[in-house]
């Protein structure tokens, strides 16, 4: 295999479209032997000798000690020429003359090189080359500037070292002996061309790649609204990511659009806050308990006291909302839940009795079985008789991030992540709350000073509550400020428990209180706090933590 930089392409690079050219010949040239050297996309900058700034790019150079060095410049789709106006187009668009512009960077490279001390006068051969993948020349000399013996077409691919060694062969010329470049001069070529072109892009750009993937992913996951058109009654079954969120918005939207009345509800506040943003208008958006109490209200019911406010929420609101029904009457001819795994078992009655048609109402419910930190899951099919319907595709994370979080997962092995690769997750240890907060400042210094990435792109979930936790809303991190607002604002950065984050994420999410204290289940704790960063992972944890899940960790990080 041949050395090639950058040793991978980019996903905005694997992705374009327009690049598929350049995409087979990276592969190709990849895939020389290992005296090959190969450098892709070489931008440079140059004046011309009546004192004009030239700018100009080298698709691909090719250096090998012994044979020299080629600059290729490749041309995907059909190939056309216009003689009549020198006018070159590729796969439908006009572009410039590709000899020319080879030719072009092979001069101002060998112009760079020379001014190098230590370069030397002696002979090397250089040449430049046109790569058309899509199409087979044969024996025909296109233009003058390009006889056939510099073209590299479709069927050079079979074998396209043997092509650049023929190419090197024309360029020695008939004494067929090259004017080598040796490894000393290698060097100094890779130390100037590695140096000189862009090899790593911000990851803040690259993630706003992988983010239109993901979307693009998550509009797709509608047709599965189609399927289900007919249904009046429907569970939807899915793991972290597989956009049930966004379906329940948009079955929302269908329905209203049909002129139903429509409640849309979760357990999650936070999460309630989000959908209430974005829901069309003439559909209610409220957390469980805050439908109770408005229902409560309307009935004209005062609230029992209580004990405290498990009981209140879970036993006396539901029962007191079933109530103050018999008093307001059903309200709704369609609901939707989202995260229905957070309903408890005697949750089910009285949202139920909102429907005006008890027995043929529209009701969907959106849940995930593994995200069951309040053990309700098994509940929703009191509601929905119906098998649930299964979603597979995790279309949040990229591939990288649903890694690890398939390793929480009770069938993570069915799941599929069609999104793009991403990079590992970071993980990163600390001994004490001191060593925790230093770390989280270089973090944080990084991800937004260093890669672009703005502030409200991120945010930082810890298992704790904010009782518990030294990450509270007012904590300053370098020159960051913690707040609880889920809008931030300039070096504001979200914090929040995990739980309180259910059904919401973020391009960039960062894990920190990660130790043997940790309250639930940490596998759960670990599925829901992953699953929330769509492009990108850090998770801090204490040097002590359990060593099952720190090696389940190191597994897929960096």
């Amino acid at each position: 295999m041949s050395t090639i930089y950058p040793e991978h392409l980019l996903e905005s690079i694997l992705n374009d479209p327009m690049r598929g050219a350049e995409r087979r010949m990276y592969e190709a040239l990849a895939k020389m032997s290992d005296a090959f050297v190969v450098f892709y996309s070489v931008a440079w900058q140059g004046k011309s000798r009546d004192g004009n700034v030239q700018d100009g790019e080298a698709d691909f150079v090719v250096a090998h000690p012994e044979l020299g060095i080629l600059v290729i410049e490749v041309k995907g789709g059909g190939i056309r020429y216009d003689g009549a106006v020198d006018q070159w187009h590729s796969g439908g668009h006009k572009i410039k003359d590709p000899a020319l512009q080879a030719q072009s960077s092979r001069y101002e490279l060998m112009r760079r090189l020379q001014d190098i001390p230590g370069w030397g006068e002696d002979w090397l051969t250089t040449g430049h080359a046109v790569a058309f993948p899509d199409v087979v020349i044969g024996k025909t000399d296109l233009k003058l500037n390009i006889p056939n013996e510099i073209i590299l077409d479709g069927e050079d691919f079979g074998d396209l070292e043997a092509a650049i060694r023929r190419i090197f062969s024309y360029y020695a010329g008939a004494g067929g002996k090259a004017g080598a470049l040796r490894h000393p001069r290698l060097e100094l070529l890779k130390k100037l061309l590695v140096r000189s072109f862009n090899i790593c892009t911000p990851l803040g750009v690259e993630m706003a790649h992988e983010d239109e993937r993901l979307v693009e992913l998550t509009e797709r996951q509608m047709l599965i609204l189609d399927f289900l058109s007919t249904r009046r009654r429907a569970a939807i079954q899915g793991c972290a990511g597989s956009g049930k969120t966004m379906l329940a918005l948009e079955k929302a939207r269908r329905l209203a659009e049909l002129g139903f009345e429509v409640l849309l509800t979760c357990y999650n506040v936070n999460l309630a806050h989000f959908l209430r943003k974005r829901a069309p208008e003439g559909v209610d958006v409220m957390h469980f308990h805050e439908l109770c109490r408005e229902i409560i209200k309307e009935g004209g019911f005062a609230i029992k006291p209580v004990r405290d406010e498990r009981e209140l929420n879970e036993i006396v609101l539901p029962e007191m909302m079933l109530e103050a029904i018999d008093e307001t009457g059903p309200l709704y001819d369609a609901i939707i839940v989202d995260e229905g795994q957070d309903f408890k078992e005697n949750w089910w009655l009285p949202l139920v009795s909102l429907l005006r048609d008890q027995d043929h109402g529209i009701l969907f419910v959106f849940y995930d079985d593994n995200q069951n930190i309040y053990r309700g899951g098994q509940y929703v099919a009191q509601a929905v008789e119906e098998a649930p319907f299964p979603l597979v595709d995790n279309c949040r994370n990229t591939q990288k991030i649903h890694a690890l979080v398939s390793e929480f997962h009770q069938d993570g092995g069915r799941l599929r992540c069609p999104g793009p690769a991403g990079r590992p997750p970071e993980v990163i240890p600390y001994v004490d709350a001191a060593g925790m907060e230093r770390e989280l400042k270089k973090v944080l210094h990084r991800l937004v000073v260093d890669e672009h990435i703005s502030a409200q792109d991120i945010a930082l979930l810890t298992p704790r509550g904010p009782e518990r936790s030294e990450l509270k809303a007012g904590t300053k991190l370098g020159v960051f400020t913690l707040t609880k607002s889920a809008e931030p604002e300039g070096l504001q950065i979200q914090v929040s428990s995990i739980h309180s984050f259910k059904g919401l994420e973020r391009r960039v999410i960062i894990l920190a209180e990660l130790d043997n204290a940790i309250a639930f289940t940490p596998e759960e704790i670990l599925y829901i706090g992953c699953s929330r960063a769509r492009t990108h992972l850090i998770l801090l944890h204490d040097a002590a933590w359990a060593a099952p899940l720190r090696s389940k960790l190191q597994r897929h990080a960096t």
